[in-house]
């Protein structure tokens, strides 16, 4: 039996008329895969278009539970150690110059806990300008004065090396590597590129907030993307663009969720070994840091206790006017992309939206 109100949809409209936003894509889903779907507003305002079930968005930080899966799919196939120096793989030393003795792992980059910071990395981000990975992690910029696998510090660098080791162990461009081995098998048509999206049309434009007009601004659009998509480097030299640069829609990303959900298999295509998905999903690091949203976090994973029985795993994703999140526990999952509202008021990493979207949820599902 569903886990869903029969009326989730109506409901969902309603209480979301009360937010100030562009347009919105929700789906919940039980752990045996039946799903509602619901959409609000608009993929464009300059053309009018409304949103589409299938329509794609720039996901944002959610991408990193993507990268974390084309990783670990090496780590069952034998190639690569998450505990192990992560300098065994870039091919040149990596160390936190406050801690030189202590070596830095593919597990404390995915649990956030490497001492590597975006200091540097934003610096980067903001040229074309070819900047290899070795510079940014010799210049002692990069890292906070804690010891590796000790402190919480969110860092989109790290998911940018994660994408590095692919294509030093693949010897293929992450963004290939990436299709091939997930979405492809998924017959998710989309990708990290524009190039990579069968339905560019479906692409919904991105908008930030005004305030002095109470309206909404374009950010980006498919041209706009286009525009600043970053270039292909040398293998192992591409960490930028990964960190939070996936474009796929709600009843896409429905299906890397059920992969998850179901210990790395989604209708008999195996993409993760069960024991893998449960390493994601236990505590690789707890404590406090400076944005309350994490306490607990798994590979890529955050792990949430607070709104439902069963703890909920997964990501949310803050950039370009959109707000998103993917998450689940044992008895289902929630999908929640919006492509621009008023968030001046947020400074934490959920802010109050998502919080509120997650709370209907629950009320209206057995989560």
């Amino acid at each position: 039996m569903t886990i869903i109100n029969p009326i989730f949809k109506s409901n969902y409209k309603k209480f979301i008329a009360k937010y100030n936003m562009v347009g919105s894509n929700v789906l919940v889903c039980d752990k045996d895969g039946n799903y509602e779907a619901c959409t609000t507003g608009f993929a464009s305002l300059e053309k009018q278009e409304k949103t589409k079930k299938n329509s794609i968005y720039r996901i944002a930080s959610i991408s990193k539970v993507v990268v974390a899966i084309g990783l670990l799919k090496l780590k069952d196939k034998g190639l690569v150690d998450i505990d192990a120096d992560i300098s065994k793989y870039l091919g040149f030393i990596v160390r936190n110059p406050y801690f030189p003795t202590v070596k830095i792992t593919l597990r404390m980059i995915m649990s956030q806990s490497s001492s590597i910071n975006d200091n540097v990395y934003d610096r980067a981000n903001a040229t074309d300008d070819y900047i290899k990975l070795q510079d940014i992690l010799e210049n002692n910029e990069s890292f906070n004065q804690t010891e590796p696998g000790k402190e919480f510090d969110y860092s989109n660098l790290g998911c940018g090396i994660l994408a590095c080791v692919i294509e030093k162990i693949t010897n293929k461009y992450f963004t290939e590597y990436i299709k091939e081995e997930v979405l492809l098998p998924l017959s998710i048509h989309s990708g990290f590129r524009l190039e990579d999206l069968k339905y560019p049309d479906r692409l919904v434009s991105h908008y930030l907030y005004n305030p002095e007009t109470t309206g909404f601004t374009l950010f980006r659009d498919y041209d706009k993307f286009k525009e600043v998509q970053c270039l292909r480097y040398p293998l192992g030299d591409n960490y930028r663009g990964v960190a939070g640069g996936l474009y796929i829609s709600s009843l896409d990303l429905y299906k890397i969720m059920q992969v998850l959900m179901h210990k790395g298999i989604y209708k008999d295509i195996r993409i993760l070994n069960e024991e893998t998905v449960e390493e994601m999903e236990r505590v690789n690091w707890e404590g406090k840091c400076a944005d309350p949203t994490y306490k607990k976090k798994g590979l890529q994973l955050i792990i949430m206790d607070e709104f439902t029985i069963s703890p909920l795993y997964g990501h949310f994703g803050n950039a370009y006017g959109l707000r998103s999140f993917m998450l689940y526990n044992d008895q289902g999952g929630m999908i929640f992309l919006c492509n621009g509202a008023n968030f001046l008021n947020d400074v934490e990493h959920m802010t109050v939206l998502q919080k509120d979207i997650i709370e209907f949820i629950v009320k209206e599902t057995k989560l």
